[in-house]
This record gives C-alpha cells, structure tokens and sequence, in this order.
C-alpha cells in the first residue's frame, strides 16, 4: 500500500468518527474479514507455510462500482522464496462441498451459443466454482500486503460467495498456470457487514501509465454465434501491455469492437424457444487452453500447487475439472463510446500475460445484472494471441 492510500485510509477513518450513528447505504461496500483456512490436526500446512497462516487482513468490496481493496497484515509470517499471494473472486460451483445453491453457474448468459462453443466445456466450468483473478498482492513500505482493482464497466459482484488468497508456488512468472493454487485465506462475502457509503476518496482511480513498449496487437475475427445474435458486421481488437520482461510493474489489457457501420443495436434475437435478450453487454476474456482442448497450447500445472491443491488443499476433484476447461479471465464490459465501437481497459496489479493463448469478446445473454453467471458467455470474435 503506498503513501497516498495511507493517507486515505486516515481520513476515510476520521470520516467514519464523524458519520458514526447515521444510516448505511447497503448500496456501497461489504467489508471482508480474511482468516487463514483452519489447520486440519491429521493434514497440517506444510512447515513452509504454517507461518504464513497468521496473516489477517480484510477486503473491502464496492458491489456496485466493480471495485476490490484488499489490506493483509503479515503479523510476522513471510512467504516462502519464489511464492506469491494472489487475491480471487469465487462463485461456487454446482457440485462439490457447497451448496449447489449457492451457485451462479448457468445458461442464462448463453442465449446464443455455449461457452467456447462447446457444451462440453461448459458442463466442466459450471460444475466447479469460477475463481477470477484481481492480481497480486504486494509488499508496501510499511510491510503489508495490499492490492486495489476496478473491473471496467462491470458494475456488480453480486454472484461472488468468498474472497481468497491463494499462495502461488510458481511465482506467477513465465508460462504459470493462470488458475488458482493453494488457497490460504478466504472471507464469506455474504456474512460480512455492509460498510457505511463514503466516497473512496481516489483510493481507486484512474492509473498514471509510464511509457510502454511493444504492445502485442490481437486482430479478433468474427465467429458464427455472431451472426446467431444479429452481429453480422462487427470486428475488433485487443492489445496487451507491459509484459514482464519490459519491466513494468503496470499490467494492461484494451480492446475494441468495431460496428462497422451498423447500428449499436440495445437488444438481441433470442434463439429457438429462448426469448430476446434486453441488452448488448459484450464482456472480453483472455483464455489459457485446457487439457482436453480449446484455442492454443494449455498451461494448467500443478506447479502452482506446492502446499496443497486448488479449491481445496486436500481434494484434487475441482482443480482436475478447472485444468480440463479452458480458463477465462474476464477484461471486463465494453462501454458505447459514442463513435460506433465499444471498449474497455482493464489493469491487472502485478500480472502478466504470459500464459494466456487467446481473446475473445463474448455476449452476455444475462445481461451481467444481479445474480448474474461470471463465467463467459457465447463467443462472438476470437484472436490468437500472437499471431
């Protein structure tokens, strides 16, 4: 955490002393508390990590602005050499140990087509719970571990059921798998309070980005679900920034969809007995392949997890599903500019791009509204990431 968002945090506190007894607007921010998973006396944290487990921290999520802080307190724990922390999203998935209740996973965001335009795929993201990423966690100068992120134009994190942190014991450096590895804390989003509605005073914001070299362009082709959702014209682009080995500690992702002179429409066919969709809501997606298939080479691994598998340290079942599908990292909603094109940039903290083989620009046919399925809809223009 930098100087300025301690500074913040100062006056965001001597704000709340003076707004103490007045109402909350549950419109704003949940506040998070982070504990470590309690240690199972017959499978303890390995030793590398068992000091690790008494960090504590708290995320503080603004459901209505797309936006996650996340503050840790080490108490003394440091990582092990070439591990790294990272935060995540989690909606439970519609098998396993939770609630199928509990999930969000569902068909509604295909009207026009399945995820990857493979039903298969979808049966194997749906059954286990989507993790997405909000970056890297890193040391400030006071000592503790902090990040803040801002999904573009995604304006709810209602489908979300926990926050975690997972320990990455490959770094998250060269060709890392981009799925989630050992998940150390976690919070329940739904039993934390509803924080009191105060201006983040530019806590989050927009980011000064130094001078960046060698985008990496992404041409992205229409595919046939376009035509299925009356997208008959549309093209676009995607680029990626700052890539590790420039040197940057800023991560960027921007794309573009073209109309190409036909009209933005505000609403989609539906297909056979489905009805018509009451939005345009075009989400983009960097993806890894997974092990059965899918676009590019896939790097799902198990180098990620040194001190205990995804999802649930000692359980394999979710991990093997989430390594079979491809992974998809939403870059967020592309918001009308006016022009006849629609865009969105997003900023990942500490990230890179490594790993990730293809872009892609889906349709929400859920429109992204409350209670919404975070994983992707159906494709409508795909590009190789490299050519």
């Amino acid at each position: 955490m930098n100087a300025h968002l301690l500074r913040c945090i100062g006056v965001l506190m001597f704000l709340l002393s003076l707004a103490g007894g007045q109402a909350q607007d549950e419109s704003q921010v949940r506040e998070v508390p982070l504990v470590a998973y309690p240690e199972d006396p017959l499978d303890p944290y390995p030793s590398a990590i068992r000091e690790l487990i008494s960090a504590r921290g708290m995320a503080f999520l603004y459901v209505h602005d797309g936006v996650v802080l996340i503050h840790m307190q080490p108490n003394g724990a440091v990582l092990p050499e070439g591990t790294v922390l990272e935060g995540w999203l989690v909606d439970m998935g519609k098998v396993g140990p939770w609630s199928a209740d509990d999930s969000d996973a569902s068909h509604r965001d295909q009207t026009h087509g399945p995820t990857f335009g493979d039903p298969v795929m979808d049966i194997l993201i749906s059954a286990a719970p989507y993790a997405r990423s909000v970056g890297l966690l890193t040391e400030d100068e006071t000592g503790n571990w902090s990040l803040e992120f801002h999904i573009p134009n995604s304006p709810y994190l209602t489908p979300y059921d926990l926050v975690w942190i997972t320990a990455e014991s490959d770094g998250n450096t060269g060709e890392w798998d981009p799925r989630p590895g050992t998940p150390i804390f976690y919070g329940v989003i739904d039993e934390s309070p509803w924080g009191p509605a105060i201006e983040r005073l530019g806590m989050v914001g927009p980011i000064e980005i130094p001078a960046l070299r060698e985008p990496i362009a992404v041409p992205l082709e229409r595919t046939s679900y376009a035509d299925s959702a009356w997208l008959w014209s549309i093209s676009g682009q995607a680029t990626l920034y700052a890539t590790p080995r420039y040197g940057s500690d800023t991560r960027r992702v921007d794309f573009t969809v073209q109309f190409n002179d036909q009209p933005i429409p505000s609403w989609l066919p539906g297909v056979g007995d489905l009805p018509r969709v009451d939005c345009l809501v075009l989400e983009g997606w960097l993806v890894d392949a997974g092990l059965l298939g899918g676009e590019g080479v896939s790097h799902a691994s198990d180098a990620d997890e040194a001190w205990g598998v995804a999802f649930d340290r000692r359980d394999v079942r979710f991990a093997a599903a989430v390594e079979a599908a491809p992974y998809a990292l939403s870059t967020g909603v592309a918001a009308d500019n006016g022009d006849g094109t629609l865009s969105a940039s997003i900023h990942f903290p500490g990230y890179n791009f490594d790993p990730f083989d293809t872009f892609m620009v889906t349709v929400e046919g859920d429109c992204n509204e409350y209670w919404f399925d975070p994983r992707p809809g159906t494709p409508v223009l795909i590009g190789r990431i490299g050519g």
